[in-house]
């Protein structure tokens, strides 16, 4: 959504086209938006960064796991390359932003065809045992690059651009997260729970560096001494997976794990089916969030993570990993709970205190953090200054 919030304020000044490399339901929402999108499959990505990437340790199964889709994302690289020169001689941009860490491919080509490249860091990059490949990707995105935009400083540090790095954090429109401005959703009914429940929620829960499963660990060690709280997972994966023997099998031979298979064997064991609900993707989050009592960031990597500030506008309760990005949104936990990323113990009873404390004062600093920090119409116009500073150097032009 980060990207739909900027776009709110570039297209009021510049025409805009948005490439997305695979369809999705993101693409139906930009364009029901009024945002001119292009699938182009042909387009890929190079995944190094702490939420994903791939292990290069063979006593891991996770080596095996990755060896297959890593093995695309190389054997890619050279048709994104040409694909993108291709969309570049035909679309004749002014200026590519290009919206992820991970663009490797469709860097080098923008930098080939000598035209002006933003390049926005959304998450951080991994530095690997070795660091050949972060050292590989930290040159291709400083020296390919224009202007840098990190979210944070210490994302910014992992980079070291050549020439121009600024530091725009994620940002939150006001208008649309405003308790006193949403619509009901009435998320208790829909739940099927009483409206005295309280709700601890994870916006986002389907790749491990999320922390999803240190969460519901942590939820089951405190379920008995909260009997009225529940855990509401969002994002992709709602229905339970349905896994055959021989598929079991071989995700055991192969060291491929479905992580909502393994959340569930956690809630089986523990009896939490009418305590833990996976509601779905949902889009327009912000009425959501203002019926839940905590938004939990459990990330055991480093992230500079949305839910959270979405969370500090809607006068929310966070508690977040002790790490770069989270640690920083939170103000080193004075506007919110930190807890030792991953470790089930120190969550719980992190938990268990946000759930007995008085919070108002964490509340109330993460609400004045996030207006002053973290402000749409401010961080979008310094974005969009951005853009202004290379079309001065360049021919005036409008298209993104």
């Amino acid at each position: 959504m980060s990207l739909y919030y900027l776009l709110e304020y570039v297209r009021k000044e510049h025409d805009v086209v948005v490439y997305f490399i695979s369809n999705g339901p993101a693409v139906e929402f930009y364009r029901d938006a009024g945002i001119s999108c292009i699938v182009d499959t042909r387009l890929g990505k190079l995944p190094h960064c702490t939420i994903e990437h791939q292990s290069l340790n063979p006593f891991s199964a996770k080596f095996y796991h990755d060896l297959k889709m890593y093995a695309r994302h190389y054997l890619k690289l050279l048709p994104t390359y040409s694909a993108m020169r291709q969309i570049l001689a035909m679309e004749k941009p002014d200026i590519v932003h290009l919206n992820s860490t991970v663009l490797v491919a469709e860097g080098m080509a923008v930098k080939s065809m000598k035209i002006p490249l933003v390049w926005h860091l959304r998450d951080f990059l991994e530095y690997g045992c070795f660091r050949f490949r972060h050292s590989f990707i930290r040159k291709v995105i400083s020296n390919c690059s224009d202007v840098t935009i990190a979210l944070c400083e210490s994302e910014l540090k992992r980079v070291i651009p050549v020439r121009h790095g600024v530091i725009v954090p994620n940002f939150v429109n006001f208008e649309k997260f405003d308790r006193l401005k949403v619509k009901p959703v009435n998320l208790r009914r829909l739940l099927g729970v009483s409206e005295c429940t309280k709700i601890i929620a994870i916006l986002g829960w389907h790749t491990p560096a999320k922390g999803a499963m240190t969460l519901l660990k942590a939820f089951s060690k405190i379920a008995s001494e909260f009997p009225d709280v529940v855990l509401v997972l969002f994002g992709e994966g709602a229905i339970e997976p349905k896994s055959s023997g021989v598929k079991a099998f071989l995700r055991i031979l192969t060291g491929k794990k479905s992580l909502r298979m393994e959340l569930q064997s956690v809630i089986d064991k523990y009896d939490l089916s009418n305590r833990v609900f996976f509601p779905g993707v949902i889009f327009d989050i912000a009425g959501y969030i203002a019926e839940v009592d905590i938004v939990a960031a459990p990330f055991t990597e480093p992230h500079f993570a949305r839910p959270i500030l979405e969370a500090g506008a809607m006068k929310t309760l966070v508690v977040a990993s002790d790490i770069d990005g989270t640690r920083e949104m939170v103000l080193n936990g004075s506007a919110g709970y930190l807890a030792r990323p991953n470790d089930v113990e120190h969550w719980a009873a992190v938990l268990s205190r946000a759930l007995s404390d008085d919070n108002t004062a964490k509340v109330s600093a993460m609400l004045e953090n996030t207006k002053c920090t973290y402000n749409a119409d401010v961080n979008a116009q310094t974005t969009i200054a951005q853009y202004s500073w290379i079309l001065e150097r360049n021919n005036d032009g409008t298209r993104i």
